[in-house]
């Protein structure tokens, strides 16, 4: 007779009802409503401390999308409750959401709710420290992830790999939308204190956010293809969303008659994302014809890693 984890349980449950206040209080600044809680939308500050890098107004949709995903993931984990393998509870064996992922998961929500009231009260400092951390537990959490699979994946595998595919879609590259997009709107965030707190220039502040985003992307597209393959493998969404935000500054902030530096800058590094999206599901599908990452090894059928 397998045996639940009551604590496990509770976890699960928490971190999915603190995600649900964490996007209860993202609708509440994003609409103006309740203006006990927000002072103003968060629109609102977005358009006062405007950069050339902030994209237009619809390019913030990208959080329904966001928080759409997350909720797909963690209606995924939730099931897990109610499954079973032939080791234990699937939510228990194999350990491929440990509790770390959880613990993490909630501090990443609570910074979300934080940076809201940061940004809401025009902290724009301490909101961008808040900012920085919210994508730090972000990468925090999809590491814990890809080692936990990474460690089941051959048995997976071999014996469940309609739940390998669905935690690669639902968790690996869901979660990947989300860090993405507060890594880009970490940079966002960095562009308005230098150019607001700093005193620097609006056009030198989005000249160093793109820059750091070139590095990032470049350094990424390598990392990703050459040295954490058997990881991240089947993670394709980070590109979308940098083809989104790139998207969203140039329909705001591009004069095809007199672009500027800037305007340039966001074009080319809009052209590259797209290049380095289509070279990546090209190396995706090769990879997975020619190099797949399990099945070199026969395990029996109960056999688990001790982790």
């Amino acid at each position: 007779m397998y045996e639940h984890s009551v604590l496990k349980i509770i976890l699960i449950l928490l971190a999915l009802a603190v995600y649900i206040v964490t996007v209860a209080f993202n609708a509440i600044a994003g609409s103006g409503l309740l203006k006990g809680i927000f002072l103003q939308n968060v629109g609102n500050i977005s358009n006062k401390y405007d950069t050339d890098f902030t994209p237009a107004g619809w390019t913030f949709m990208i959080w329904n999308v966001i928080f759409a995903w997350q909720f797909l993931w963690l209606g995924y984990v939730l099931s897990l409750i109610c499954r079973r393998t032939d080791v234990g509870w699937f939510y228990l064996k194999p350990n491929v959401f440990p509790v770390s992922f959880y613990l993490v998961w909630m501090l990443n929500n609570v910074l979300n709710i934080g940076w809201l009231f940061l940004w809401d009260r025009e902290h724009t400092i301490p909101a961008l420290v808040f900012l920085g951390a919210i994508a730090l537990t972000n990468y925090i959490v999809l590491f814990i992830s890809y080692r936990a699979v990474f460690i089941h994946g051959d048995w997976l595998q071999r014996l469940r790999k309609s739940d390998l595919w669905l935690i690669r879609i639902f968790v690996h590259n869901g979660i990947a939308v989300y860090t993405t997009w507060t890594t880009i709107a970490c940079l966002l965030n960095f562009a308005v204190v230098l150019t607001y707190n700093g005193g620097y220039s609006n056009s030198t502040s989005t000249t160093i956010a793109l820059a750091i985003l070139t590095f990032e992307v470049l350094l990424w597209f390598c990392l990703e293809n050459f040295v954490f393959d058997k990881y991240v493998r089947y993670t394709i969404t980070v590109y979308p969303v940098v083809i989104v935000a790139l998207s969203g500054a140039m329909n705001k902030s591009y004069n095809p008659a007199s672009p500027g530096p800037n305007g340039i800058f966001i074009a080319v590094l809009l052209a590259v994302a797209c290049t380095l999206f289509a070279a990546r599901l090209v190396l995706v599908v090769v990879k997975h014809c020619k190099r797949p990452l399990y099945g070199s090894v026969l395990f029996q059928k109960t056999s688990l890693p001790m982790s």
